[in-house]
């Protein structure tokens, strides 16, 4: 009788594919997402503060006298107006926007309560220019109150018709030149945070959508 070899080893029993990771996809695509908030957030914060620079105050969406504005004043014409001691004031033309360029035909006289008399410059922090509606607004010149009380504002005639002058705090150059350079540098970042989102973005939920379906696979 033949005898019976003995059985060999055991073949081990075949182990499961190892399923591809997500965490590099899931990675990437939450950086492409943050980046692209940071490019919203940034440009929200950038329009924010381009409108609240370019923003004047000195005339309202219908042509009316803004919110910034402390007397309006007939050109030619005159009248009175509570004043603030050292607090630089401008002078803002105002005229139908259609109307050639216009000028005062002199300087707007301000009498002080003791009764000195103050000629407003030309040399305001900001020259501003706006068109809003049917009405055009140009600072032809600024002032420094000497004294806190009331003042008698006269307004020559100007060079076109239907004319008048507003008066407004004037604005300092340095944080106008300082909101002005931050709008672009704001929109600088917003733009390039965009360009590199969207491409990361992409790419991780390409990743992604390749690597569950390497994962249903496996």
């Amino acid at each position: 009788m033949t005898p019976t070899p003995p059985p060999g080893p055991a073949t081990p029993p075949a182990t499961a594919a190892r399923r591809p990771s997500l965490v590099g996809p899931v990675w990437l695509t939450v950086v492409g997402a943050v980046l692209l908030v940071g490019a919203v957030v940034a440009g929200v914060a950038t329009t924010v503060l381009l409108v609240g620079t370019a923003s004047s105050g000195v005339l309202r969406l219908d042509g009316r006298a803004g919110d910034a504005v402390v007397a309006e004043i007939d050109a030619p014409g005159a009248g009175t107006v509570e004043l603030e001691a050292g607090e630089r004031y401008a002078v803002h033309l105002v005229v139908p926007a259609d109307a050639d360029e216009a000028t005062l035909d002199g300087d707007v006289l301000l009498q002080t309560p003791s009764g000195e008399v103050v000629a407003a410059d030309r040399s305001p922090g900001v020259d501003m220019e706006s068109t809003v509606g049917q009405w055009s607004a140009e600072t032809v010149g600024a002032f420094t109150a000497p004294e806190t009380g009331t003042y008698t504002v006269a307004v020559p005639p100007a060079s076109v018709a239907d004319a008048h002058v507003l008066l407004a705090p004037d604005r300092d150059f340095a944080p106008f030149l300082r909101n002005i350079f931050g709008s672009v540098l704001g929109m600088f970042l917003a733009i390039g945070l965009g360009v590199v989102g969207v491409p990361v973005l992409a790419g991780g939920i390409v990743w992604w959508a390749l690597r569950a379906r390497s994962r249903r696979t496996a």
